[in-house]
């Protein structure tokens, strides 16, 4: 992992966060080179090497989203994606990026990628697909009738990665009582429900959905000085999939500062990162070993960071420091 992207925002004078209006990488590796930040933009997810981004002033109805290779010079580098025309305008969404090889680490500038949509909306649950080869443009939306509880923050989809597992991305709900589903094989979309007995003890737990060490479904979540670690079993129920879940391992955060907050998942690197007031922690999937990636004691502030995973040889890159695209461009 060479670092990870953090969504800068502002804040007025209340002390009220507004929109992220910049993503910049806060790098954990020395062979790391400087990177430009991308200005009017915020990171959600990064794969292959690239990072997708939004832009958070798009017209009602539309979703602006781009692509960016950090190691590419700034204009060449940055993708900006067409508008995907949706029936509806979206309650909540979220994105994901994928190669198009995305079972390998495929991490170069000519690999193809895809770029995945879902959301919901008052009737229910969409999604589409931006594919970079071929007429390089989005899907058909497709939709489904089934839709999260509506109430409170079950409608909406939780602003934070997705789970790549096989062919099947999983996105957590606001809520923490469903997930939702899409197979990229068969274009399905659907909505798994957390077993009623579980609400009590996962639901206000600050967590991530992960992949596990055999390559299923996860997610890590912190109770008090405890990591706790599980995989999801998914079981027939009807016409639908019911969720249970199987303890996993339990990794002793005593040591750490209070207030832990869970910040993601790096799949590609199998690190759990957390946050303190004295700085950002990653935690080791496999080992349970903890280390402080950065000192400081802003990191707990933030809701979700991007972990950025590529495999490059130093002697060999070119990396723009010039600044990204503006707000304005």
């Amino acid at each position: 992992m060479l670092g990870f992207f953090r969504n800068v925002c502002e804040v007025d004078g209340n002390c009220i966060a507004r929109p992220a209006r910049s993503s910049r990488l806060v790098r954990t590796s020395a062979s790391c080179p400087p990177l430009n930040t991308q200005r009017g933009w915020h990171a959600i997810d990064a794969r292959g090497g690239r990072v997708l981004l939004h832009r958070d002033d798009a017209v009602p109805m539309g979703i602006r989203l781009a692509v960016w290779d950090p190691f590419s010079a700034a204009a060449a580098g940055h993708l900006e994606l067409p508008v995907p025309i949706l029936p509806r305008r979206p309650r909540s969404w979220n994105a994901a990026l994928l190669c198009c090889d995305h079972h390998g680490l495929q991490d170069h500038a000519d690999v193809p990628f895809r770029v995945v949509l879902v959301g919901t909306d008052p009737e229910g649950t969409f999604a589409c697909v931006y594919s970079s080869f071929g007429l390089a443009a989005w899907s058909e939306v497709a939709c489904a009738a089934q839709h999260p509880d509506p109430g409170d923050d079950g409608g909406r989809i939780a602003r934070v990665r997705g789970a790549l597992v096989g062919n099947t991305l999983y996105f957590l709900l606001q809520d923490r009582t469903s997930i939702l589903k899409y197979d990229l094989a068969t274009g399905d979309i659907s909505v798994i429900r957390l077993p009623p007995a579980s609400y009590s003890y996962i639901r206000w737990m600050p967590m991530v959905l992960t992949t596990t060490e055999d390559g299923g479904l996860g997610f890590a979540g912190v109770a008090g000085d405890r990591l706790h670690l599980w995989s999801v079993v998914l079981r027939p129920n009807g016409g639908a999939l019911a969720m249970g879940f199987a303890q996993g391992r339990t990794i002793d955060l005593s040591r750490l500062p209070p207030s832990i907050v869970m910040l993601g998942f790096a799949d590609d690197a199998g690190i759990i990162l957390l946050a303190t007031i004295d700085g950002l922690i990653s935690v080791d999937q496999k080992s349970g070993r903890i280390y402080k990636l950065v000192d400081g004691g802003d990191f707990y502030r933030d809701n979700c960071i991007v972990p950025y995973v590529r495999f490059y040889t130093p002697a060999l890159v070119t990396a723009s420091t010039d600044e990204g695209p503006s707000a304005d461009a």
